[in-house]
């Protein structure tokens, strides 16, 4: 057994030690149980919004179908890794009746990535009769065929709650299903929100640098925004946690393209730096039959996009083609521009977003729809929206294309 494997084995371990013990304290208290396919962690957008959701995650159990991050989790009561439900109802049952024996499951929120998600949630719901919320954050199923259609309509319709997180996943999933989901963007942490005037842009020496912040998903997106940016004179500032290692580009080549990867640092540390950046920029997918990740591309409003306008206002570069999810949201909002990979639109892009009265225009935009982000009693807004069986008015119905929150009941 490798290191990591090791790594992974141990982890596991006291996973399940922390799980029984938290079950033989807490007989028959209830839990809520959140279905994810990975671990919830700061390593990737759907943890993230997880945890600012449900802040200490003290009331809240994980299940997951994957251990994509070597099985590390600090969040919640206890967490479980529940590999592969049968593809029976009856065995998925059995399965998730072992792995839970003792829980008392009081509400569900399922945020389907694999088959294996979608079949523990309609299994936890039938064996515990607990109300279930379905959040699509990942398109599996328009563009990608990963979880089948008879599984992820069963999913939705045993759903009492349906969520989406761009327009466009909601208006793609109700055209093919036939039922109402709500829009709910990503969500931030209210205390990293920049609330009040704009912030105030750098001054000329700092113009000329951007930055970016979190995943690249794909190898094409970074390859092509490698060629861009170089030879433009524009340098761009990447932190990410997630590190390198799928990408061929490694840091040396980025760093001579004028892209120097840094790795991810913790909220407060990379807000300040943010706040001293020019202009942020997002790449996207191109969505012809070269995008690697064409249905990330088409349909997820990127959380990134989100956490750099509300904490620092960036006005935001989005590098694809203009009707991707991240470019749609910042036409829609208008807090920036949307340019296709061309080095000569790329940089003519920068030398408008860079004049003074563009980044006053922008950052008063983004300033007045940061509160709107934010997951203050966003939890809550969750679970009181599931009990009455659909979507309650919330504070993010007022972003500009959001349109009216459909009801999401049956």
């Amino acid at each position: 057994m490798g290191r990591r494997a090791m790594g992974r084995w141990w982890a596991r371990r006291r996973e399940g030690v922390r799980r029984r013990r938290w079950l033989a304290a807490n007989a028959g208290r209830p839990v809520d149980v959140l279905v994810t396919h990975a671990e919830v962690n700061d390593r990737h957008g759907t943890g993230l919004l997880l945890q600012r959701l449900f802040p200490g995650g003290a009331e809240v159990a994980t299940v997951r179908s994957g251990d994509d991050y070597d099985a590390r989790q600090e969040f919640g009561a206890f967490s479980v890794r529940v590999a592969q439900p049968g593809p029976s109802a009856e065995g998925a049952e059995r399965q998730v009746r072992a792995a839970l024996a003792g829980a008392s499951v009081r509400r569900l929120l399922c945020v389907p990535y694999r088959p294996e998600d979608a079949r523990t949630a309609l299994a936890l719901a039938r064996l515990h009769g607990a109300p279930l919320c379905t959040w699509v954050m990942d398109d599996r199923n328009v563009e990608v065929a990963a979880i089948p259609d008879a599984l992820l309509l069963e999913l939705l319709a045993r759903s009492r709650l349906r969520l989406a997180i761009s327009p466009e996943l909601r208006d793609a999933y109700q055209e093919k299903f036939g039922l109402p989901l709500a829009f709910v963007p990503p969500l931030i942490d209210p205390a990293l929100i920049l609330r009040g005037p704009a912030a105030p842009a750098p001054r000329a020496p700092a113009r000329r640098r951007g930055v970016m912040i979190g995943n690249v998903w794909g190898q094409g997106w970074l390859a092509r925004l490698s060629e861009v940016v170089s030879g433009t004179g524009v340098e761009i500032d990447w932190y990410s946690s997630a590190g390198l290692g799928w990408h061929a580009l490694g840091p040396a080549e980025l760093a001579r393209a004028g892209v120097r990867w840094r790795p991810g640092l913790p909220d407060a540390a990379l807000v300040e730096r943010l706040r001293e950046a020019a202009f942020a920029v997002l790449p996207s997918g191109t969505l012809d039959a070269a995008d690697d990740h064409r249905a990330i591309a088409r349909f997820s409003l990127p959380s990134k996009a989100v956490y750099l306008l509300a904490t620092a206002h960036l006005p935001l570069l989005v590098l694809g083609a203009g009707e991707t999810a991240a470019a749609r949201f910042v036409a829609r909002a208008g807090v920036g521009r949307s340019v296709p990979y061309a080095r000569a639109a790329f940089l003519g892009a920068v030398e408008e977003l860079v004049r003074p009265e563009v980044q006053a225009e922008l950052r008063g935009r983004a300033a007045a729809l940061a509160p709107l982000f934010s997951a203050e009693g966003a939890g809550d807004w969750l679970w009181r929206s599931l009990a009455a069986g659909r979507a309650l008015e919330a504070r993010w119905d007022a972003l500009p294309g959001a349109g009216p929150s459909p009801a999401a009941g049956r």
